[in-house]
């Protein structure tokens, strides 16, 4: 190889990038279709677990024009719509960790069912595109509804801190994931800094005591002396 040679890095836009838009991009300006390109990036879910990538393509480059027209759409709806299955459940989860379980279930539980229905009725409109647009709006959909099913079935009003079950994990002193958990440890912790600071405060306070009655005692004194001396000049 000739000194200072670099191999050649580009890659072919028509092939699957991990980054996934800007593979999508690149794959629609070489003229590939989406749905190709969903195949061939997922091709386990598209085609079944034994697929490859590299199967997925000469699999696919073999196929006539009139075979693509039929597994393609079939394929790249399988894609979609396992796709729009998993973001509720990943919204769920997030959503769990962050405080709300109670919440996080709905959201999983709503948003599973609404994306599946989506997507059944985006893959009638238009196999693929339509599939992962209806999947999404679904999702979206059921998970809102979802959330709002299970917090009420709990009694969680969001806009009452103290409403719904008083849930905590009973490790590292419990940690709170309900509403309502939360605000309670919140406020017992806010009261335990309090108490620190009038611990903390408590010389000074002692201090400023004995100032303060040796400050009234020496006033008393005087007027009690000044008392007695008008009283002597009588």
């Amino acid at each position: 190889m000739v000194e200072g040679y670099q191999p050649n890095t580009f890659r072919d836009p028509a092939e699957p990038s991990r980054e996934l838009f800007q593979g999508l991009v690149n794959f629609l300006a070489a003229g590939g279709s989406y749905q190709d390109y969903l195949a061939r990036t997922f091709p386990r879910t598209a085609f079944g677990k034994e697929m490859t990538k590299e199967a997925a393509k000469k699999y696919i480059a073999g196929l006539s024009a009139t075979a693509r027209k039929t597994v393609l759409p079939k394929a790249a709806t399988r894609v979609a719509a396992m796709g729009g299955r998993r973001l509720p459940l990943a919204q769920g989860i997030l959503q769990g960790l962050s405080g709300d379980p109670i919440g996080g279930v709905g959201t999983a539980g709503g948003g599973f069912a609404g994306a599946a229905l989506g997507a059944k009725i985006g893959t009638a409109i238009l196999p693929g595109a339509g599939t992962l647009a209806g999947g999404l709006i679904g999702g979206t959909i059921g998970g809102g509804i979802g959330q709002n099913v299970t917090r009420g079935l709990a009694g969680i009003d969001i806009n009452d801190p103290y409403s719904g079950p008083d849930i905590s994990i009973p490790i590292f002193g419990g940690i709170p994931i309900t509403p309502a958990a939360k605000t309670k440890k919140s406020r017992e912790r806010m009261r335990q800094e309090r108490m620190k600071d009038v611990e903390a405060m408590q010389p000074y306070m002692r201090q400023q005591f004995a100032m303060d009655m040796m400050a009234q005692q020496q006033a008393q004194s005087a007027m009690l002396m000044g008392n007695i001396i008008n009283n002597s000049r009588r």
